[in-house]
C-alpha cells in the first residue's frame, strides 16, 4: 500500500500540493532563524556553534535549494523549457555553495581543527558508473577511498529554437500543453479543483517559452467570477498566473469554467476549471471539511480522545514528519484483540469527525511512525471504522511486508521514510457529517496522520496539508 519512489528522484513531488517548493522555503527560513542565532551569540561561542547547529542547517537548505533547482531543470527539460539551463546554472551554483561551506569547515573553521571533516561526498548518491557499488548507500566511494563529490543526476542544458511558442502547464500535474505525449495527450488541461474550504495556496497555470523570443499572452476565464492574476502580459521564460474564485457571486454547485489562454501565432490552450461551491456545514459542526478530493487530519487534531481506565491517548510532539503522534499509553498496555479471539470495541479511540460532500467507496490511509513487532508475532495492530459500521482491524506489519528481522527493503524504506503506510476501505452512505475512528488494538502503535481518499488524492511523499478545521 505504501507509495514506492525511484531511489534515483527526490522523494518530495515537484507536482503535488508543491511538495518540494514547501520544504524548500521550510529550510530556507529555518536557515535564516539560525543565521540571526549565531549572530547573537559571544564570538568565542560561535566555532562551537557552527560545528554542532549551524553548519548543520545552513548546507541542509542550501541541499534543498540545490535539489529543488537540479529536480525542477529536468523537468522543465523535458517540457523544452525556455527556464531549463537557468534552473542548472542555479543548482550548480548552490553544488558550489556546498563545496565552499564544506572547505570552510575543513580548513578555516577553529583554525582547521577540523580538516578533513566534510570531505566525505554526501551530494552524488546513486552514480554507480561514479562510485561503484557503495553509491546508494553509506560513503559513496571507488577502491575504499572517497572521491570528490559530484552533482547527480547532471543537470541538462537545451537548445532553444529562434521562434516564440507557447507551452501551459497547470498546478498539480505533470503534464504540459498543447504537445503533451502520451496517455494524458487526449485529457484537457485541468486545474486542482477549487473550493472555498481548500487549504493551501490558490491553484496556477504556468506560461512558458519553448523558444528563444518572448511573446505576449492573454487569460479569458467564461464566467466574470473565476478571477485570474495576471490575466495578460509578456512571458519571456514563464508566468505564474493564479486562479481564484469569488466566492459572492459563484453559483451553489459544481461548475465546469473554461479558460482560454492565447499565445504567439494564434495558439490557443483551453485550461478547465473545476468550481465546487457546496452549501456549508451547519454553524454547530465541529470537525474536517472534504475539498480537493481528500480529508486530512493530524493525529492530534482529533474531535474527540477517548480514553479507559487503564488505558489513555499521549501526544508526542514533533515525532511526526508534520506534526505530533498520538499513541496508546501505557506501552505495556494489554491488546483490545484478546487470545480468544474476541475484540472489544468499547477502548481508548480516537474520533474525527468529518464534512463529506463525496458518497461512495473511499479509502482510510494511516500514516503511522515505523513500529517493530513488540509482542512477539502477535503484529502490530489497529482498527478503523466509519461511522457504525464494524471496525476493521489492520495489521500494519503483514499489511506492508516490512521484516525488522530480516531488514528487508520494505522494512528499510519505511524506516528511512519514517512511516507507514496502510489503508481501509470504507462506504459514504450520504452528504453530511460522518465519523472516521480510530482504534487502539495492540499497544506502541504511533498514528501521525489520517488522510481519507474521496476520489482526488494525488501520490505525494509526505501526504496532502491538513483539511480546513473548524473547532
Amino acid at each position: 500500500a505504501a507509495v514506492v519512489y525511484d531511489d534515483m528522484a527526490t522523494p518530495f513531488s515537484l507536482t503535488a500540493y508543491r511538495e518540494l517548493e514547501r520544504v524548500t522555503e521550510e529550510w530556507r527560513r529555518l536557515a535564516e532563524a539560525a543565521e540571526r542565532v549565531g549572530a547573537t551569540l559571544p564570538e568565542t561561542c560561535r566555532d562551537a556553534y557552527h560545528e554542532l547547529v549551524g553548519y548543520q542547517i545552513a548546507a541542509t537548505a542550501n541541499l534543498y535549494a540545490l535539489r529543488e533547482a537540479e529536480f525542477t531543470n529536468l523537468h522543465y527539460a523535458a517540457q523544452g523549457r525556455a527556464a531549463t539551463n537557468e534552473l542548472a546554472d542555479v543548482a550548480e551554483a548552490r553544488f558550489a555553495d556546498d563545496r565552499a561551506m564544506a572547505a570552510h569547515y575543513d580548513t578555516v573553521l577553529a583554525g582547521g581543527k577540523w580538516y578533513g571533516f566534510q570531505s566525505q561526498p554526501h551530494i552524488g548518491y546513486g552514480d554507480v558508473a561514479r562510485y561503484g557499488p557503495d553509491a546508494s548507500w553509506q560513503q559513496p566511494q571507488l577502491h575504499n577511498t572517497a572521491i570528490p563529490d559530484a552533482l547527480f543526476p547532471p543537470v541538462r542544458r537545451i537548445e532553444l529554437p529562434p521562434s516564440a511558442e507557447l507551452g501551459v502547464a497547470v498546478d498539480g500535474s505533470e503534464d504540459w500543453w498543447p504537445a503533451v505525449r502520451g496517455p494524458a495527450a487526449q485529457e484537457p488541461a485541468a486545474l486542482p479543483v477549487l473550493s472555498p474550504f481548500r487549504t493551501g495556496p490558490a491553484p496556477y497555470l504556468e506560461l512558458f517559452a519553448r523558444g528563444s523570443q518572448p511573446f505576449a499572452y492573454r487569460i479569458e476565464a467564461a464566467r466574470p467570477w473565476l478571477l485570474v492574476e495576471p490575466a495578460a502580459g509578456r512571458v519571456r521564460t514563464q508566468v505564474r498566473a493564479v486562479v481564484s474564485v469569488d466566492w459572492r457571486r459563484a453559483p451553489r454547485g459544481t461548475s465546469e469554467v473554461p479558460l482560454t489562454v492565447s499565445g504567439p501565432d494564434g495558439a490557443t490552450v483551453t485550461v478547465l476549471a473545476v468550481v465546487e461551491n457546496p452549501e456549508p456545514p451547519p454553524a454547530d459542526f465541529t470537525g474536517f471539511v472534504e475539498a480537493g478530493g481528500y480529508v486530512s487530519m493530524a493525529a492530534d487534531h482529533a474531535t474527540a480522545v477517548v480514553d479507559t481506565q487503564e488505558v489513555g491517548w499521549k501526544r508526542i510532539p514533533d515525532l511526526g514528519r508534520t506534526g505530533a503522534g498520538m499513541t496508546p499509553w501505557p506501552v505495556t498496555a494489554p491488546s483490545r484483540f484478546p487470545d480468544d479471539g474476541t475484540p472489544r470495541w468499547d477502548g481508548p479511540r480516537l474520533e474525527y469527525r468529518m464534512w463529506l460532500t463525496t458518497t461512495g467507496p473511499v479509502t482510510a490511509w494511516a500514516y503511522l511512525s515505523p513500529r517493530n513487532d513488540t509482542r512477539s508475532g502477535h503484529g502490530l495492530r489497529y482498527a478503523v471504522s466509519l461511522d457504525d459500521a464494524p471496525p476493521q482491524p489492520v495489521d500494519v506489519i503483514a499489511a506492508t511486508g516490512a521484516d525488522a528481522v530480516a531488514m528487508n527493503r520494505r522494512w528499510q524504506r519505511n524506516t528511512s521514510d519514517n512511516v507507514n503506510r496502510t489503508a481501509t476501505s470504507h462506504l459514504v452512505d450520504g452528504p453530511g457529517a460522518h465519523t472516521l475512528t480510530f482504534w487502539m488494538v495492540d499497544p506502541t502503535v504511533v498514528l501521525q496522520n489520517l488522510v481519507v481518499d474521496t476520489g482526488g488524492l494525488l501520490p505525494s511523499y509526505l501526504g496532502p496539508p491538513e483539511s480546513l478545521r473548524i473547532w
